[in-house]
């Protein structure tokens, strides 16, 4: 559901969004000095194997809460902190807007019900663009056969350009993502005037790769977008077990092959835009889920394949759990134990029914009977089991 419009609830948004913009390298948060050959530890351009497996003590954790969130009292104590796997002389993070000053490309995750994830991002974005960024947007929530409507609304005259009208053009209340609270998010980047990229292949091919798998693609287009080779065997087991999971373990082992293939179809679409955009414009930053945000085997695997030389910067926003008070449970880890992911920004957690029950009614009832006629839909928002 988009953001209230009632005074009360858009007053509550915009003091959010003003004091998160302290947050994610702004003012009052220290910086660490970035080169354009340096690379953070979950990134991917010109990365070094980690010795050994890192705990959360090799990476900086922040030693206050930062202040885009109230905390009470007894709220968890890792809320609005942020670790970064860069440790640092100083004590600094370093700031997930870097890769955008350096000429990168920023992927931001995300769990997708989850609001305050996309009000602190549209924050951290808004204060990038005061700082004179200017990047490309690619947004995991759109469609690439929306790019079409999405170019004809940004060659509109400008006092045309709303978010209502934004919203209107790419027909949000029938793709799928309007149940979430996108508003602040998607307002900041049509406020900024920024170049906007759909990210995600048209929801028919998503069905036809989860159920015929590599066969949905040509081959030469399986090549171009860097599936044409396998996915390291250690990585394609962790990815076949994160859907297994992630599916509650409510289905056939049989599907997870169309389904894993699917995933890998997405995360090279989303890369191969990413790209576009980068050569474009020279900056990009990724909105999407934490599963496509990993450095291992989502989005950035493609790019590195694809473009070695480009620097990609990667950060997850979490939601913490009161039973786990340790930040190192929640660093998503490669198989060899190394971070997958620059950073991690956590932040409180929504309350939700168990996604499981819910998802096992559905196959039952023969809702999301299989992959024959769709891909069967995740239990949960991505993230939200676990935050790896």
């Amino acid at each position: 559901m988009l953001v209230s419009k009632s005074l009360t609830s858009r007053r509550r948004v915009v003091a959010l969004i003003a004091s998160a913009a302290a947050l994610l390298g702004m003012p009052g948060l220290p910086a660490v000095a970035q080169t354009p050959a340096a690379t953070e530890p979950g990134s991917t351009a010109a990365e070094a194997p980690a010795a050994a497996p890192p705990s959360a003590a090799a990476g900086t954790l922040s030693t206050e809460p930062l202040p885009w969130i109230a905390v009470p009292p007894s709220g968890h104590p890792l809320i609005a902190h942020l670790w970064s796997a860069r440790a640092t002389a100083a004590g600094g993070l370093s700031s997930i807007g870097a890769p955008i000053r350096r000429g990168s490309i920023a992927l931001v995750g995300e769990v997708h019900d989850n609001a305050v994830h996309h009000a602190a991002r549209a924050a951290w974005l808004g204060a990038m663009v005061r700082d004179g960024a200017r990047p490309a947007v690619v947004f995991e929530q759109f469609s690439t056969d929306k790019q079409a409507a999405i170019d004809a609304f940004l060659a509109r005259p400008l006092a045309e350009r709303t978010i209502e009208t934004f919203l209107a053009a790419v027909d949000w209340k029938n793709g799928g993502w309007a149940k979430y609270d996108y508003w602040p998010l998607l307002e900041a980047v049509v406020k900024a005037e920024l170049p906007i990229y759909a990210g995600d292949p048209p929801r028919g091919l998503i069905r036809r790769a989860s159920r015929d798998g590599a066969a949905a693609i040509p081959e030469a287009e399986q090549k171009r977008l860097g599936l044409d080779a396998p996915l390291p065997a250690p990585l394609h087991e962790a990815s076949f077990a994160e859907l297994e999971k992630s599916h509650c373990g409510a289905l056939p082992t049989s599907v997870f092959d169309g389904l894993a293939f699917a995933q890998r179809l997405r995360d090279a679409t989303i890369a191969d835009v990413a790209l576009k955009a980068f050569e474009a414009h020279g900056a990009v930053v990724v909105f999407a889920g934490n599963g496509h945000v990993r450095a291992d085997r989502g989005v950035p695997w493609y790019i590195k394949k694809r473009a070695p030389k480009v620097s990609v910067g990667t950060t997850w926003l979490v939601e913490v759990d009161d039973a786990r008070p340790s930040a190192d449970t929640y660093i998503p880890r490669r198989p060899d134990g190394s971070p997958a992911a620059g950073g991690v920004l956590f932040t409180p957690k929504v309350a939700r029914p168990d996604p499981c029950e819910a998802f096992k009614a559905r196959l039952q009832s023969g809702t999301d009977a299989g992959a024959s006629e769709k891909a069967p839909v995740k239990a949960a928002p991505d993230g939200a089991r676990g935050g790896k």
